[in-house]
C-alpha cells in the first residue's frame, strides 16, 4: 500500500508539538510583551497560562512555526504571523493536554532516552558526537535542552500510543496507534475503487427565454399593477381599530395618524408604501382574500382593518392604479423576478420538457450530435466513485462542473447516475439552477494500490484528537482578542 504523505493542518500542529528546537531567531525583533511580567497571556488550559514571553513553549513554536513557513517559501508579514500564532497556539494547547494525560498515567522518561536524545544537539560536522562540544556548552543551556526533549517526549508518548510512530515500526506497520482491520481497509479501498464517468447536458434556467415571461406576463397582467398607497401599520387589532375610528370620524388624518400610530412597516418614512407591485402586496397579507378590499379603493378612501405579516393595517388609496408596460424595461425585469422567483416550477417544467426532447434526439442519434443540434450545453464529467460529502479516503464528483454545484451531496443525483447502465440515459434531474440528463460513458476500477485511505485515517484520528482539545471546558482561549490588542499594529 502506498504511503500518503499529506498532512491535515491538524495532523502538522500535532507534529510539530515533538519537535525540538533550541537556537532558533524570533519571528519578531522587539514586539508586545516578548519578555517580561507584562508578557500577553492567550489563554489557559487547565489553569496553566500559555503566555508569549522568552522561553515559553509558545514562543517556541512561534519561531518553529516561522522557519517552516520560510522553508516553503512563504513570506513572514502580518497576514502569515496571524497563522503563525494560531498554529503555535493550538501546538501549545495540545502539549500541555497531551502532558496532562501522560502524567496522569505515571509514566517517566528515562535518563538514557533523554541521553539519546540528546546526542544530535552537540555533533561535530562529520555528524558524530562531540565530547568537546558537550563540555562548552553552558549548565543552563544543556539544562534547557534536557527539559525541552523531556517535555516533548512525554507529549510525543500520547502521540505514539493513539497515533502511531513513524520510527517505531514492524513488517511496514506501526507498533503504537489505533489499528484498523483489514477487513476495514478493504472495505475503504473498494470505497473508491470503483468510478463512473458521465456525458452531462446541462439546461441553465436562467436562459428561461424572454418570449416565455412576457407570455405569462401578459396572461396574470394584474399581478403587475402598480398602486400608490399610504399604510399605517399597529401591532395589535384593538389600536388598529382605535385609529380607524378617529379618522373615520374625522379626529385626525390619515396622514397624521401615520405620525403618530404607524410602525412604518412596509413603507418609507412617510408612510407610503415601497412594494408597490399587486403580487408584492398579497404577500404582505395574512388572508390573500383580503386583497381585493385593497384593489378595489378608490382614491382617497381608506380600507377596513386587515391583517398583515407585522400586525395590523390599515390602506389608503392616493392615487389611481397603473398597469402595467410590458415595453418598459423595469417592468419586464419585475416580471423575471417575480417567475424567478414565485414560479420557478414553470421554468423547470419548461426545461424538463426541452431536456425529454433531447432524450429523444439521442435516441435517434447520440449525444454529442444531440447536444450540438439543439444548442445544449455539453459537460464531460470524469469518473468519480460513489461518495457522499466528497469524504477524503476517496475521490468525488467534481461540483466545480456547470450544472453540479453541490452534486456530491444530492441523493437524487447520486442514485440516479449509479444507477444506470451503459450508455443508459437517464430522466431530467433539477440540479439547483439547472436540469441535467446524464448518460453513463465509463466504468473503472481502481486496483487497492490506487487507493490508499491508512494515512487518511490516522489524519481523522489526530484532527478529532485535536477539536476535542481545542473545544474542551479545561481550555481558556482568548487568542483573537489578545492577538489583534498586542500585535496587529506590528
Amino acid at each position: 500500500m502506498k504511503k500518503n504523505t499529506a498532512y491535515t493542518i491538524g495532523s502538522l500542529i500535532i507534529l510539530l508539538i515533538c519537535a525540538f528546537v533550541f537556537v532558533i531567531l524570533p519571528v519578531f525583533t522587539g514586539g508586545a510583551g516578548a519578555n517580561g511580567n507584562d508578557a500577553p497571556v492567550f489563554g489557559k488550559y487547565n489553569g496553566k497560562e500559555i503566555r508569549y514571553e522568552q522561553g515559553s513553549d509558545f514562543v517556541d513554536f512561534v519561531q518553529q512555526y516561522a522557519q517552516m513557513f520560510q522553508r516553503y517559501g512563504q513570506q513572514i508579514d502580518s497576514s502569515t504571523n496571524y497563522y503563525i500564532f494560531s498554529y503555535a497556539f493550538d501546538s501549545t494547547v495540545l502539549k500541555y493536554a497531551y502532558s496532562d494525560f501522560v502524567n496522569k498515567s505515571g509514566y517517566k522518561v528515562s535518563q538514557a532516552e533523554i541521553n539519546r536524545n540528546m546526542i544530535p544537539y552537540f555533533t561535530d560536522e562529520n555528524g558524530k558526537y562531540s565530547d568537546k562540544l558537550y563540555k562548552q556548552a553552558s549548565d543552563s543551556d544543556k539544562l534547557k535542552i534536557k527539559s525541552q526533549i523531556e517535555s516533548g517526549l512525554i507529549s510525543q508518548r500520547y502521540f505514539d500510543d493513539n497515533f502511531g510512530s513513524q520510527d517505531a515500526t514492524f513488517g511496514g506497520q506501526s507498533l503504537y496507534g489505533l489499528k484498523e482491520s483489514n477487513a476495514e481497509l478493504d472495505f475503504l479501498n473498494a470505497y473508491n475503487a470503483k468510478k463512473r464517468g458521465f456525458h452531462m447536458a446541462v439546461f441553465p434556467l436562467k436562459d428561461y427565454p424572454e418570449e416565455e415571461k412576457l407570455k405569462y406576463a401578459k396572461q396574470n397582467a394584474a399581478k403587475f399593477n402598480s398602486y400608490d398607497l399610504s399604510v399605517i401599520t399597529v401591532e395589535d387589532k384593538a389600536t388598529a381599530n382605535k385609529v380607524a375610528k378617529r379618522i373615520a370620524n374625522g379626529e385626525i388624518t390619515f396622514a397624521d395618524a401615520i405620525t403618530e400610530y404607524s410602525e412604518k412597516s412596509f413603507t418609507n418614512t412617510e408612510g407610503k408604501i415601497t412594494n408597490k407591485l399587486q403580487y408584492q402586496i398579497e404577500n404582505i397579507l395574512v388572508n390573500k382574500e383580503d386583497l381585493a378590499k385593497i384593489t378595489d379603493l378608490e382614491k382617497d378612501a381608506v380600507s377596513e382593518v386587515i391583517e398583515t405579516s407585522t400586525g395590523f393595517s390599515l390602506f389608503k388609496a392616493d392615487g389611481s392604479v397603473t398597469e402595467p408596460d410590458f415595453t418598459n424595461a423595469e417592468t419586464l425585469s419585475n416580471v423575471s423576478s417575480y417567475i424567478t422567483n414565485y414560479e420557478s416550477t414553470m421554468i423547470e417544467d419548461y426545461f424538463t420538457a426541452k431536456a425529454k426532447d433531447f432524450t429523444s434526439q439521442v435516441l435517434n442519434s447520440d449525444f454529442d450530435t444531440a447536444c450540438a443540434k439543439l444548442s445544449v450545453n455539453n459537460i464531460e464529467v470524469a469518473p468519480f466513485p460513489l461518495n457522499f460529502g466528497s469524504v477524503s479516503i476517496a475521490s468525488s464528483v467534481d461540483t466545480s462542473l456547470m450544472g453540479l454545484s453541490g452534486a456530491d451531496q444530492n441523493e437524487n443525483f447520486l442514485k440516479t447516475a449509479f444507477s444506470l447502465k451503459m450508455n443508459e440515459l437517464s430522466s431530467p434531474i433539477v440540479m439547483n439552477d439547472n436540469i441535467v440528463v446524464l448518460q453513463l460513458a465509463s466504468e473503472e476500477t481502481a486496483s487497492s494500490e490506487e487507493t490508499p485511505v491508512l494515512s487518511e485515517l490516522e489524519n481523522f484520528d489526530s484532527d478529532t484528537s485535536r477539536q476535542a482539545v481545542m473545544n474542551s471546558s479545561k481550555l481558556e482561549n482568548n487568542f483573537a482578542t489578545v492577538y489583534f490588542k498586542n500585535f496587529l499594529s506590528q
